[in-house]
C-alpha cells in the first residue's frame, strides 16, 4: 500500500507543539506500519527555507499563509489555509505519486479533498472539529468571523469526501455527529513514545513542601490557565510552583512570586519531571487532546487538572489524578494532598496507565489492520 501523507502543522522544524507532535505520531504510525518507503510526505509549510531541503519521500510546499493579505485573499476563494495555484501543484504532485490511499492531516482542506482523484481512498484525521474550534475563538476574536464560511465549506466537503475518519476522543466524536451528523469509524488518543528512565533523585527532607510543576509552550491557553492558577490557587495552598516550557520566559518578571518559580525554555524536561511531587494543569479552554497529560502520565506523575487537560484520557477512579475546575477546587485538593508529608515522585498504576493506553507502539496494529479494510 502506498500511502500520501498531507500536513499542515509544521513537521519539518525543530518546534514540537501538540498539533506538531500528534502529527509526527500520526506518521510514525504509518511508516511503522506501511514502510518508510511507501509513505509520502506532503508538507505545507510557511518557511521557504525548509522547501530545498525536502529530499527523498518528503515534498515541500511553500504557503504565504501567515501574510494577512494572503489569508484575506485565499478566504475570499473559499480556501483556508493556501490558494489555487498551491492546490493545484499538490494534486499534481500526488497524481504521479500513484498512491493508494491519502491521509490528511486535518479538516481545513476540503476543496483539496475533492479533486482527488477518485481511486485514491482519503483517510481524515481530525485533530479537532474546526468549525466548533473557530466559533470558540469567535467569543475572544470577534475578527476571526470572516474565516466562518471558507472553514464551514472545507470542513464540510472534508467529512463528506472522507472514506475514514478518525478522531482523537470521544468528545471529538459527538461534535461531529452533531455538526456534520457522521460518526468517527477509528478513534485514535493523543499518545508518545515512552522516553522514561528511572532516576534515584535522592531523599527530600521532611520540611521540604510540596513542588508542583506545569509544563507547556507559551500560547494562548497555557498562558491563561498559568495565569489564572497563580493569582487564584497559589496564593492558598501550601505548595510550590515551577513552570517550564519555551516562551515562558517572557512571563517571569510578571508572575514571579515567594512560591511561583517561572524557568520556561529549557534543554531537558526529564528532572524537572523527576523532581516534582505532582503536574498542575490548569487549562480553562481548548479542543483535542493535551500532549503534556501523556508526558505526566509516562512519567508516573500524580497530576491535578482541569476537565479539558483530562479529555480523553481514561482516568476514572484512578488514585492521584484529581480534577479540578475552580479555584477552589485547586486549593483544597492541593493542600489535603500537601498534609501528607511523604510526598510521592512516582505513581506505578499512573504510568501502567500510559503503556497500556498512550504508549504509541500500541496503535501500529490497529492502524495497519484499520486502513486495510479501507
Amino acid at each position: 500500500m502506498r500511502i500520501a501523507y498531507i500536513t499542515m502543522e509544521e513537521i519539518l522544524g525543530s518546534s514540537n507543539t501538540g498539533g506538531i507532535h500528534c502529527s509526527n505520531r500520526n506518521l510514525y504510525l504509518l511508516r511503522q506500519a506501511f514502510g518508510e518507503e511507501n509513505v509520502f510526505v506532503c508538507a505545507i509549510t510557511m518557511h521557504r527555507e525548509f522547501v530545498p531541503s525536502a529530499n527523498g519521500n518528503v515534498a515541500a510546499f511553500f504557503s504565504n499563509r501567515s501574510k494577512m493579505k494572503y489569508l484575506l485573499r485565499n478566504t475570499l476563494q473559499s480556501r483556508v489555509m493556501f490558494g489555487k495555484k498551491l492546490e493545484n501543484q499538490i494534486l499534481a504532485h500526488i497524481t504521479q505519486l500513484r498512491c493508494d490511499v491519502v491521509f490528511l492531516e486535518c479538516s481545513k482542506m476540503g476543496l483539496l479533498q475533492k479533486r482527488l482523484p477518485k481511486d485514491m481512498k482519503q483517510i481524515l484525521f481530525m485533530h479537532d472539529i474546526e468549525l466548533d474550534f473557530l466559533e470558540n475563538r469567535i467569543s475572544e476574536e470577534p475578527i476571526r468571523i470572516f474565516q466562518y464560511p471558507a472553514i464551514k465549506r472545507n470542513e464540510s466537503l472534508a467529512v463528506k469526501t472522507a472514506d475514514v475518519i478518525i478522531s482523537l476522543n470521544k468528545r471529538d466524536d459527538e461534535q461531529l455527529k452533531r455538526y456534520y451528523r457522521r460518526a468517527s469509524d477509528l478513534i485514535l488518543p493523543m499518545t508518545m513514545d515512552d522516553t522514561f528512565v528511572q532516576v534515584d533523585i535522592g531523599a527530600r527532607s521532611a520540611s521540604s513542601k510540596l513542588q508542583l510543576l506545569f509544563v507547556g509552550s507559551f500560547m494562548a491557553s497555557n498562558e491563561n490557565g498559568v495565569t489564572w492558577f497563580v493569582n487564584e490557587v497559589m496564593p492558598h495552598v501550601s505548595a510550590e510552583f515551577t513552570v517550564v516550557g519555551k516562551g515562558f520566559e517572557r512571563l517571569a518578571t510578571k508572575l514571579t512570586r515567594n512560591n511561583v518559580k517561572i524557568i520556561g525554555t529549557v534543554e531537558d524536561l526529564s528532572q524537572h519531571y523527576h523532581n516534582a511531587n505532582a503536574i498542575v494543569s490548569p487549562i480553562l479552554f481548548g479542543s483535542g487532546m493535551k500532549v503534556k497529560t501523556a508526558e505526566a502520565f509516562m512519567y508516573g506523575k500524580p497530576t491535578f487538572a482541569t476537565d479539558e487537560a483530562l479529555e480523553g484520557y481514561e482516568v476514572e477512579g484512578l488514585r492521584n489524578i484529581y480534577r479540578c475546575n475552580t479555584a477552589q477546587e485547586f486549593v483544597e485538593a492541593i493542600n489535603v494532598y500537601a498534609e501528607n508529608p511523604q510526598y510521592i515522585y512516582f505513581d506505578e498504576n499512573i504510568r501502567t496507565l500510559f503503556l497500556e493506553k498512550y504508549h504509541t507502539q500500541n496503535y501500529v496494529p490497529m492502524l495497519r489492520e484499520r486502513l486495510r479494510k479501507t
